[in-house]
């Protein structure tokens, strides 16, 4: 097996082909090429054909939402892995990714994130799974919306540069992400079959500010919004307004929970409604699942832009990192292993080496990311996940990593 570079002119259509196989595109493969435009890409080679890709993205992801204490971190947002029905079994995909995770980490990534197809095989290369996400699936009619809402704008697959635009310039708050590649965009956008989307353009320079963008199954739906972007609780409450207006055709809509509501206060009669509908072609539901999963890059560039309004809570770290099996020696990265002696307060740092008057911390890196990121307290974490310390420094910790829940708002 040949580990490379994704070379356009040779693997395009060996990639084409194997998204097609794994049912990732249907009919036309065209925008394999718009998807992976702009981005890092390795493959994997068997007798010279691409049969396996990792794709990765620049961008970032917020740590905390308040004024004083975010701070934008980078990100390696890995967006494609993808294996062929020939080269399953044959740890080309934790290879890559791995191999991928070392490039991304050498070049300033300090986080990387992803979407899981399942839990368990991306813990192996150090990732750990994040919060729950919220879907909801409901009658648009039924919601308790009732602020007023102006004509909006259609808008196309060719305004993807505006709508991708007004996704950077969002409200962003606690693990919201960007991803910058023009390509991905571009590439997302193609991808529906049948799509739509309304919006408005109330920048000072005409600029699109508020929008959703979707794809309709059928004439009553349902309809999906798979992207949803505001600056203000007053624009998103104006696209709600206006979801609540498709309601006189459409039985129903799904679409993630926005950041800032608890959205079942705003679905009148849910129970009776999901009760009433279930099992029928446009049920009401909400789904909880945790799809994605995200990991530390740079131990140290992370803590020092974490900042706690707590008193310093100091620890050695015994850090696990697996992604070191499947790294090859050539790289300067090989994960984060490693022995810390680690402060968290308003000046949080970590130092390599230990101190025998402090409690020790043990974790694998998926552990410690989830908790550094808020997922799950320490003292939970110890329960079902790779970390065990001291009771009270368990409890310090949880005292102190007090995080608004994490939405991404930028699925890949």
């Amino acid at each position: 097996m040949e580990l490379a570079t994704f070379d356009r002119d040779r693997d395009l259509d060996a990639v084409k082909r194997v998204w097609k196989e794994v049912g990732w595109v249907r009919g036309e493969a065209g925008r394999v090429a718009d998807f992976l435009d702009g981005s890092d890409c390795m493959v994997a080679r068997l007798d010279g054909e691409a049969e396996c890709l990792v794709a990765c993205a620049n961008g970032s992801i917020r740590y905390e939402e308040f004024p004083d204490t975010a701070t934008d971190l980078s990100m390696c947002a890995v967006t494609a892995v993808t294996t062929s029905h020939v080269a399953r079994r044959l740890g080309a995909a934790r290879r890559l990714t791995a191999l991928s995770l070392a490039e991304q980490a050498q070049s300033g990534a300090e986080v990387a994130r992803l979407g899981m197809f399942e839990q368990g095989f991306y813990d192996t290369v150090g990732f750990g799974t994040g919060n729950y996400v919220n879907r909801f699936m409901f009658d648009p009619s039924q919601l308790k919306v009732t602020h007023r809402f102006r004509v909006p704008k259609r808008l196309t697959k060719d305004d993807w540069r505006v709508m991708r635009n007004a996704m950077i310039a969002r409200k962003r708050g606690h693990g919201s992400c960007v991803v910058l590649p023009e390509g991905f965009s571009k590439g997302e956008m193609q991808n529906l079959e049948n799509p739509f989307g309304l919006g408005y353009f109330d920048g000072s320079g005409g600029e699109l500010t508020h929008f959703i963008w979707g794809e309709a199954e059928d004439e009553n739906g349902p309809y999906g919004i798979e992207w949803i972007a505001y600056q203000t609780t007053d624009q998103l409450f104006e696209l709600l307004a206006l979801i609540r207006s498709l309601g006189d055709q459409v039985y129903s809509v799904h679409m993630q929970e926005p950041a800032e509501l608890q959205f079942q206060d705003l679905i009148d009669k849910p129970f009776r409604n999901e009760r009433s509908r279930r099992s029928s072609k446009f049920e009401t539901y909400q789904s909880v699942f945790a799809t994605e999963q995200l990991r530390i890059l740079n131990l140290q560039s992370c803590l020092e832009k974490t900042r706690l309004q707590i008193e310093d809570v100091r620890f050695n770290l015994v850090l696990d990192d697996p992604v070191r099996e499947f790294v090859v020696d050539d790289h300067n990265w090989q994960g984060i292993s490693g022995d810390y002696v680690v402060t968290l307060g308003e000046n949080s740092f970590a130092e390599s080496g230990n101190s025998p008057n402090l409690p020790t911390l043990s974790a694998s890196v998926g552990a410690f990311s989830r908790m550094w990121f808020g997922v799950r307290d320490a003292s939970s974490l110890a329960l079902t996940d790779t970390l065990d310390g001291p009771m009270d420094l368990l409890k310090d910790l949880d005292r102190g990593i007090r995080l608004p829940t994490a939405n991404s708002g930028w699925e890949f």
